[in-house]
Formats: structure tokens, sequence, C-alpha cells
């Protein structure tokens, strides 16, 4: 009986060990700083767009909800119009490269889901395109070209997904929406270069989102009629 109690004390002292190793680094993976949000951060320090905007399109873009709260995740892929979320970047590369093998080039990929077809030239490599930094830069940038052309966050916003003025539209409501549920600690303090405007005070950030041009707007998801930059990298 001793020898029994004994057995019983020494598993549960191991399983107590071995839960508290577990649950710190639970708790530290729950705690650390989400890729794309990171990535979005200082996308917006060094492009001088803001913040809030790059986190609301990251979500539109490659949000799921995780115990309630939408967050966006980098290894997302979008396909021919059919999206995919991976566990790894090593899941999520495979998949892009067996699909670049069978030729197939329409290809959203990262935390901005940046087109393949249209935009793989303007990266070195497949891994460096899913590089959640590196994907956000290239997007703030974009986004930084749209603001000057149009002179409006708004319509920025609209014209990063679309050249056609209604699905420009319905795009910024939906980053508008997602932008006004976006935590407040997540968007603080962050710098505005080239004399950019910082965003509206939250209760009246981009609250029409009318757009009304009628000109052509750039996108990272081109129309079939654009063409490619460059060839894509191999």
């Amino acid at each position: 009986m001793r020898h029994r109690f004994a057995l019983g004390l020494l598993c549960g002292l191991i399983g107590l060990v071995a839960s508290l190793g577990f649950w710190p680094k639970l708790a530290l993976a729950r705690l650390a700083p989400n890729p794309c949000d990171a990535a979005a951060a200082t996308a917006a320090s060094q492009i001088g767009v803001p913040v809030d905007v790059l986190m609301g399109i990251t979500r539109v873009e490659t949000g799921r909800t995780i115990d309630g709260t939408l967050s966006p995740w980098p290894w997302t892929v979008n396909q021919a119009g059919s999206g995919s979320f991976f566990d790894s970047a090593q899941d999520a590369i495979a998949h892009v490269r067996l699909a670049l093998d069978q030729g197939q080039r329409n290809i959203d990929i990262g935390c901005f889901q940046i087109n393949i077809r249209w935009h793989g030239a303007e990266f070195t490599s497949v891994e460096a395109m899913f590089e959640p930094t590196e994907n956000a830069v290239y997007a703030a940038r974009f986004l930084l070209q749209l603001y000057h052309e149009f002179g409006d966050w708004d319509d920025a916003i609209g014209a990063y997904h679309s050249r056609k003025t209604a699905a420009a539209t319905t795009y910024a409501l939906k980053v508008a929406r997602v932008m006004e549920r976006t935590p407040d600690r997540l968007t603080l303090s962050t710098p505005f270069l080239h004399g950019l405007p910082p965003p509206k005070d939250r209760e009246n950030r981009y609250p029409l989102l009318q757009l009304g041009h009628s000109g052509q707007m750039g996108s990272l998801v081109a129309n079939a009629s654009d063409q490619p930059l460059l060839p894509l990298f191999q």
C-alpha cells in the first residue's frame, strides 16, 4: 500500500512539474505580439502611414477569430479566390511552391495578401514575400502611393483592394468597421513621416468612406487587363 501511495505521489509530482513547465509557455505564447500587428507597427513607423489602417487591412485580409478576438495570421494564402490558413511558414511556403510549380500565379500571400502574379517581382523569393515585415512594408508603401494620388485615406484604403469603385467602397467599409474594433493598445503612439496627417479621432474615423473618383485606382490585386511589373522570381 505504501509503495502504491509513493508511486501515486511521484506521478502527481511529475504531472505538476510538467504542468508548471507547460502553462508559462502557453501564457507567453498568448502574450507574444501578433506577427502581423508587429509588422504593421514597424511599417507604419518606417513608411509613415496610420498604424490603425494597416492593422485594419491585415485583419480584413487574413483575420480569424480565436477566443473571441479577430486576429491576423501571417501564413495565409488565397489561391484563385480560395483562402487557407497554415500552421507554419514552412507549410504555407510549401503549398505556394507546389502551386507555382503547377503554373498557378494568381496567389495572394502573407499578412497583407500581396499577389504573386502582379507583385512577386518586387521580392527576392516566396520566403521574403511571406516575411511579415517585408510584406507589411510593401503594403505600406503602396498605401502611401495611393494616399498621395487621392489625398485621402478613405480612398486609399478602398483602392488598396480594387480598381472598381463599388468593390473599393465595400472593402473600405469593412476595414473601417474592423478598425473601430481594434484595441486601442495596439494602435498607440505611431510616428508619422512625410508630413502626413495622423488618423482622425477614433469616434469619427473615416466616417463617410465615399469613393467618388472616376479614374483608375491602383490595387495589390490587379485587374486582368494589367500587366505584371517584371517576370516572377524563380
